[in-house]
């Protein structure tokens, strides 16, 4: 599922294994989370993998013409359906024939509506598109703007188009009890969920199994991911990164990097961005700051500064194979000579390359880092990797002595932003 090098982590062995042994009792408590339904406890994230399968509610939206699943969401509520849409289907699916696709209106933009409007309302029945609104308060001023901006466009076409919307959100809450009214379908999220951990729940279950992605495999992998990140020792990679990040952040290496070299993993790393920043930023005296990185790409505008300005970053390589249809470079072409050595060579060894190149140059700059490498492009994988990045968040937050599971800052901005739309 995943491999984990931390030959080149930078920390001392000593203080590595008496950070995971602090984690200890924190670890038997996720273990015992993990076991119970009740979804009582903060951590109960954790229990989603064993309880989860996909809403039956939601067959009514299924139908053989159905090409596109619009997704209203802002944060927790899109992001992590976002990256394993990206992550299985690639970031360009929009130019490929493959249907349905994921579009997803995740900000308050003219141009981003105006975008999936133009393409909903060339479609010849209702039947080929399917909404959701996802809001875990059901009051997200975003969210809810553009489901009803999205609805008045499309009403005057599709007179009966509320019967192809989905509200996913907190039980009772006012999205929920509107829904109800208007009879449109409901799904729950479980009310200790937060948004950032709710991706195997109905938030991404529902969708993602709508457009034929695998996600027994999902949680299968998640579900591994709970059994290895709840045992003891240095063989727990969520155990393993947390205090790797901890003991960088206790010498003031505060800026946490994923660096990931496949660029349809760019949302997987925005996804975990999220879960970090809301997770640990809590406090001015401690936490990180996590930033994401796309190889080769940032290699070309971020490179000097990474390998030669401030030693204050913490660098986790995000690596998997390449696809099986990858491409290659011709035995000859017009360009033949410009660059040796590159004459019939498959992208996936030009990037391994790349690779291998950037991770000798941070050992020789004594840069810290972590090599992640998902061992297959599958769904098991991914889920795998998501599920340790979420009990690897909670231990950070245990080392910081600090919740990770509020974000009262987040509600500074959402208060002001009602008050000026009083005016």
């Amino acid at each position: 599922m995943l491999s984990l090098d931390s030959t080149h982590g930078g920390v001392d062995a000593s203080a590595l294994a008496k950070t995971i042994t602090s984690l200890t009792a924190y670890r038997e408590h996720l273990q015992r989370v993990a076991r119970d339904p009740s979804f009582s406890e903060d951590e109960s994230s954790v229990a989603l993998p064993f309880t989860s399968t996909p809403s039956l509610s939601i067959s009514r939206h299924l139908s053989p013409s159905l090409r596109f699943i619009i997704i209203i969401g802002i944060g927790g509520s899109n992001l992590g359906t976002m990256a394993v849409y990206d992550a299985l289907f690639g970031k360009d699916d929009a130019l490929r024939s493959r249907t349905p696709k994921m579009l997803f209106l995740d900000t308050v933009s003219t141009s981003a509506l105006r975008a999936v409007e133009s393409v909903l309302l060339r479609c010849t029945s209702q039947d080929e598109f399917a909404i959701f609104v996802i809001s875990k308060s059901g009051a997200t001023t975003e969210t809810i703007a553009n489901a009803e901006a999205l609805h008045a466009s499309l009403a005057a076409l599709f007179p009966d188009v509320l019967t192809r919307f989905t509200a996913i959100t907190d039980e009772g809450s006012a999205l929920w009890q509107h829904a109800e009214e208007l009879g449109i379908t409901k799904l729950a999220i479980p009310k200790t969920v937060g948004g950032r951990y709710s991706i195997f729940s109905n938030v991404g279950l529902a969708p993602l199994s709508m457009i034929g992605v695998d996600v027994d495999g999902l949680l299968d992998g998640a579900r591994r991911a709970v059994r290895d990140c709840t045992l003891m020792g240095e063989i727990n990679p969520a155990a393993v990164s947390a205090a790797h990040t901890y003991l960088h952040a206790q010498n003031g290496i505060r800026i946490h990097n994923t660096f990931v070299f496949d660029p349809d993993l760019e949302s997987l790393g925005k996804w975990y961005r999220q879960l970090l920043a809301e997770s640990i930023g809590k406090s001015h005296d401690v936490g990180v700051t996590p930033i994401v990185s796309i190889g080769s790409t940032d290699l070309h505008s971020m490179a000097q500064l990474y390998l030669a300005g401030p030693h204050d970053k913490f660098t986790n390589f995000i690596t998997r194979p390449a696809p099986d249809d990858d491409a290659a470079t011709p035995s000859t072409s017009p360009f033949t000579g410009l660059v040796d050595n590159i004459e019939h060579k498959t992208f996936g060894t030009v990037m391994s390359a790349t690779v291998g190149g950037v991770t000798s140059a941070y050992a020789e700059q004594q840069l810290p880092f972590l090599s992640m490498h998902l061992v297959d492009r599958s769904p098991q994988s991914l889920g795998y990797f998501m599920q340790m990045r979420m009990i690897e968040t909670m231990y950070l937050a245990r080392l910081f002595a600090i919740n990770a599971f509020d974000q009262p800052a987040v509600e500074m901005y959402k208060k002001g932003t009602r008050e000026l739309l009083k005016d």
